[in-house]
């Protein structure tokens, strides 16, 4: 089965997809993108994720009207085309084709990119065992709530954690205060409650965020949503992290210093199980 973009409503393979080097999502990452996950042709919160696509996109200056550039009929027919049984929908909009200069003109049309890829297998390892993070200072800009592609600070963060060991960096600010991870949200558990920090223009929105808060409802696990040190988050009994990408991912060391006893707790893993209960059939770990 192939993996396929379309760009402006126009599908190719993905290695034959291209843009104008005028584009400005390359000249200046003047552009913001969603990742939505389908499994068997169905796309999981699908429409919490095009809502946090139109807020980015207004907040950028660049308000679209979704139906009008036919998004949804979009997805449709490329997991159509691409048939995986799960598939990772990508969405990245342009603020469209000009010469360079900061300054952009009114009414430029919109580059609309979509890729369809195969979803990864997950190592089943880290959901068992827990993963480490590599606490570092957060370099990135003010507006971390659009989902905006200039990700360089997070990629740097990313790499330089995995170079040292760790799955990835958890991103604290110069007064140690917690943010998110570089592509996640991050919770820690103390004394049977549900902590993570408040969902401003400091963090990405993360609709699997959302979707956590709602499984700790239903699961009967208390949740706070505040600001939290580096502090708390090494001495919390229980942490984790969540994106569209790994559900519930557990985190069982911070740094050289274990969560907790060091491996996966038990709110962690009721929460898990409530995500999973939640999430399509065809999700569902065998």
């Amino acid at each position: 089965m192939p993996e396929l973009a379309c760009i402006n409503g126009n599908f190719c393979p993905i290695d034959e997809a291209t843009v104008s080097i005028n584009d400005r999502g390359f000249q200046f990452a003047d552009s913001v993108y969603e990742v939505i996950v389908a499994y068997d042709g169905k796309p999981f919160l699908m429409n919490e994720h095009l809502e946090r696509l139109s807020r980015s996109l207004s907040l950028c200056d660049m308000p679209m009207d979704l139906d009008e550039l036919k998004i949804e009929q979009l997805i449709a027919d490329g997991l159509s085309r691409s048939a995986f049984s799960a598939t990772v929908i990508y969405i990245q909009i342009t603020r469209g084709v000009q010469e360079r200069n900061h300054l952009y003109r009114d009414g430029l049309t919109p580059t609309v990119l979509l890729t369809f890829r195969e979803k990864p297998a997950a190592d089943p390892d880290r959901y068992r065992d827990g993963v480490g993070l590599m606490s570092t200072e957060d370099q990135r800009w003010a507006m971390c709530e659009i989902k905006a592609t200039g990700l360089l600070p997070n990629v740097l963060a990313k790499n330089r954690a995995v170079r040292a060991g760790f799955q990835d960096a958890v991103l604290v600010t110069s007064d140690g205060l917690v943010r998110e991870c570089t592509a996640s949200n991050i919770f820690v558990i103390h004394a049977g409650a549900l902590i993570t920090p408040v969902a401003d223009e400091s963090i990405l929105h993360g609709i699997t965020r959302d979707y956590v808060l709602r499984c700790a409802a239903l699961a009967n696990v208390p949740t706070d949503e505040r600001s939290m040190t580096v502090e708390e988050l090494c001495g919390s009994d229980e942490a984790f992290i969540s994106s569209t990408m790994v559900d519930i991912l557990p985190v069982t060391r911070i740094d050289q210093q274990n969560v907790g006893d060091g491996t996966v707790g038990p709110v962690t893993r009721a929460l898990m199980a409530a995500y999973r209960q939640g999430m399509p059939h065809a999700a569902q770990p065998a």
